[in-house]
């Protein structure tokens, strides 16, 4: 939902004179990217151009009433659809058949032993960068090998992959 109002936002301040949609529906996909891999090729431009007259429709409406709740309400519908005509065939993700390399099953056989280990401590364990922590991270999760139970900060890794 937060990219959803960050979108509605942007647009209804309209800092450039052009390119203001194209700039919103891009920080759109950015947050939800973030959020969830599955989002990462979620086709946001696409389903606006699909549906540009229902699009300004809801931004229309949300400016009448001074709510962005039609366009959230628009663009979560969109994703909801886009998402389930992908069921079937798949939504598109980076690691779609992901084969794992000695780093990944590293990863996985600490966590294994020790679900609850920060990033951190699997840098200082590894000795890979953090930026190679997290991309290991969000690969395995996109795969499905493993899943985070619980928040960032008391939560652990719950291992889901068996070789």
């Amino acid at each position: 939902m937060r990219s959803c109002v960050f979108h509605y936002e942007f647009e209804f301040i309209h800092p450039f004179s052009d390119g203001n949609g194209r700039t919103g529906r891009l920080w759109q996909s950015l947050i939800l990217g973030r959020l969830n891999p599955i989002f990462e090729h979620l086709p946001v431009e696409n389903m606006v151009f699909s549906n540009q007259i229902e699009y300004y429709e809801a931004i229309a409406a949300s400016n009448a009433k001074g709510d962005s709740a039609p366009f959230i309400d628009f663009m979560l519908e969109e994703i909801f659809e886009t998402l389930k005509s992908h069921v079937k065939t798949g939504v598109p993700n980076k690691v779609p058949n992901k084969t794992l390399d000695k780093n990944d099953m590293l990863i996985l056989k600490i966590l294994q032993e020790d679900g609850h280990l920060s990033r951190v401590a699997l840098m200082e364990k590894t000795g890979l960068s953090d930026g190679g922590i997290k991309k290991i991270l969000a690969q395995l999760k996109a795969c499905a090998a493993i899943e985070r139970v619980g928040s960032n900060k008391t939560g652990y890794w719950r291992v889901l992959y068996s070789s």
